[in-house]
């Protein structure tokens, strides 16, 4: 038998390290919604969310996915990870 108690609030944080978009509805040269999956760096799923997109939003796509993975991430408050160039990191000679 449980005992009653006032409400406890027990907080926790997760934090998210990737996350990664499908297309989840279509309406041709209309609008669109898509599903965003949240992971932590153990490729553990935080969260889903279905994010829609105006239909601004939509004529801007133009079949651009990294259009798309940067308005997400915007949607979401998330900042993309830009990879260093190799020419930044490597000796070409040697």
């Amino acid at each position: 038998m449980a005992t009653q108690i006032q409400p406890f609030v027990i907080t926790t944080t997760q934090t998210v390290t990737s996350f990664s978009v499908a297309c989840r509805t279509l309406n041709l040269f209309e609008n669109a919604t898509f599903t965003v999956d949240s992971f932590d760096i153990n490729k553990t799923l935080i969260s889903r969310q279905v994010v829609p997109i105006t239909n601004e939003q939509y004529l801007e796509w133009n079949n651009n996915d990294e259009y798309i993975i940067v308005l997400m991430a915007n949607t979401l408050g998330y900042t993309l990870v830009t990879p260093i160039a190799p020419s930044a990191t490597q000796n070409i000679n040697g």
